[in-house]
């Protein structure tokens, strides 16, 4: 008997509303059918028109073969009809906006509603509408740079939603957290009016600076519901802030205002007394801070030590456990209360970007130079076949982000310029998109479930809406 001749019992099933479901009665199927076909079968059946895209899942994994080859190398058996189920079919991302920076966009947040974070290699963090248009700039107040040098660079940037009753007059607010080269994190408080289309710094003059890093800072990431935040950088370390802790940096108080001077002093080539080089580019913050006046301590941040090497992404997992991934080929969980460190994994390649599912069940990441994208199940452990890789790229994977609300897809992006679109339950992008074309990607992120949103070289931030096969225009 031929592949041709081959027939399949199926029973279709679905979780769409009523007018997606067809009667549960097993039909015989050609074996040879692919999704294409099949999605053909479910039209006919539900009398659709126009025809509407389908995928189908057998088993929980995605039908990317014909259903013969699938019923064979599952070695599912023919003796009871083979349940399948349909679900809408993703449609291409179409492009929305794009916001136009002045150098390499280093990193985006897409997690608030209202508006979309970027980093930019400037020294500048941005706030953006999800129609591409720039709400607020903000710079760092604090930093005096030499004539002649360049801002630090912004290498990564979080958003914390607002503070419980923080807006009782109903107005929209954040708090938008930066990391950069200087090693110092800064926050600023920003009130969104969504009428109007702008946006305003709570206190224009104002930030606060979370100093403790040594070197550069490369991943900040808020925990659920915003209480805390996570960073890492060069120093090897992972450190957790309050959202309120760190020095309140007010220009209006420093300008002008020499800095206290350290005990230490060493000689100049005159053999005068000179200063010490700065550790950072902060006046006053690479040593004690000088009176309450010009930095008023809050609180003091939690230092988690473990890592052999540059620390380059932290995600959390819940408000309690956080986990981090770094240049010594290491996974490590935390929990915060205790600062143990609970959980740690060897992986092949250095980590660049990783993810976690809310409320746990799988850690995403990426670097080395594999390219690609790997997924890891802490509850299984290191065990033969733990880990997961999704391979398409042609560059290294450099950010990864899971999509919220659903524990199935995830975007990534690549210094091969290109942002995808992966359904897990499947070893195939379900969409890649040529964002940064001739540049590399540097971030990405989901903007609620319908929207993923991507940083590169190219100075761009662009935006992409996504619709499944049943809402699509």
């Amino acid at each position: 008997m031929t592949s041709e001749e081959v027939q399949i019992s199926c029973k279709f099933v679905t979780r769409l509303p009523e007018q997606y479901r067809i009667a549960p009665t097993p039909i015989a199927v050609p074996g040879k059918l692919t999704r294409y076909g099949l999605s053909e079968v479910i039209n006919h059946l539900l009398n659709l028109d126009p025809p509407k895209p389908f995928d189908f899942l057998v088993q929980g994994e995605l039908v990317r073969t014909s259903l013969e080859k699938l019923v064979v190398r599952k070695a599912i058996s023919a003796e009871s009809a083979l349940e399948v189920e349909y679900i809408p079919a993703v449609a291409p991302p179409s492009e929305e906006a794009t916001g136009k920076h002045e150098d390499w966009v280093s990193a985006v947040d897409g997690s608030w509603a209202a508006a979309v974070a970027t980093g930019c290699y400037d020294g500048t963090a941005r706030l953006w509408t999800p129609g591409g248009a720039q709400l607020i700039r903000l710079s760092p107040p604090d930093v005096a740079v030499p004539e002649g040098a360049s801002t630090a660079a912004v290498t990564t940037v979080c958003l914390l939603p607002p503070a419980p009753d923080s807006h009782p007059d109903g107005s929209t607010g954040c708090v938008v957290v930066a990391g950069g080269h200087d090693g110092v994190i800064r926050a600023w408080g920003v009130e969104v009016d969504a009428k109007r289309g702008g946006a305003s710094a709570v206190a224009n003059e104002t930030c606060n600076l979370f100093v403790g890093h040594v070197g550069a800072v490369k991943c900040v990431a808020s925990a659920p519901g915003g209480e805390r935040v996570a960073s890492c950088g060069h120093d090897h370390t992972v450190r957790v802030w309050h959202r309120d802790a760190g020095f309140a940096f007010d220009k209006n108080v420093s300008a002008g205002r020499k800095t206290k001077k350290s005990s230490k002093r060493r000689k100049g080539d005159d053999g005068d007394d000179a200063e010490p080089a700065p550790r950072f580019l902060v006046p006053g913050v690479d040593e004690p801070p000088p009176t309450p006046e010009h930095l008023a301590p809050l609180g003091k941040e939690l230092v988690l030590n473990g890592h052999t090497d540059s620390v380059s992404a932290v995600a959390w997992e819940s408000v309690d456990v956080v986990w981090s991934g770094g240049f010594d080929h290491a996974l490590k969980s935390w929990d915060v209360e205790t600062g143990k460190n609970t959980q740690s994994y060897d992986v092949p390649k250095a980590i660049m970007g990783m993810a976690c599912v809310a409320g746990g069940g799988r850690v995403a990441w990426c670097g080395g130079g594999d390219k690609a994208v790997h997924m890891w199940d802490p509850r299984v452990g290191a065990t033969t076949g733990a880990t997961t890789s999704l391979m398409s790229h042609t560059g290294m994977v450099v950010s990864v982000r899971w999509c919220p609300g659903d524990e199935h897809k995830l975007v990534s992006c690549s210094y091969d310029g290109t942002v995808k679109l992966w359904d897990t339950r499947g070893k195939l992008p379900l969409h890649t998109v040529k964002a940064h074309e001739g540049e590399r990607a540097m971030g990405c992120d989901f903007h609620g479930p319908r929207r993923i949103v991507s940083g590169g070289t190219d100075g761009r931030l662009r935006l992409f809406k996504l619709e499944d096969s049943l809402t699509a225009a």
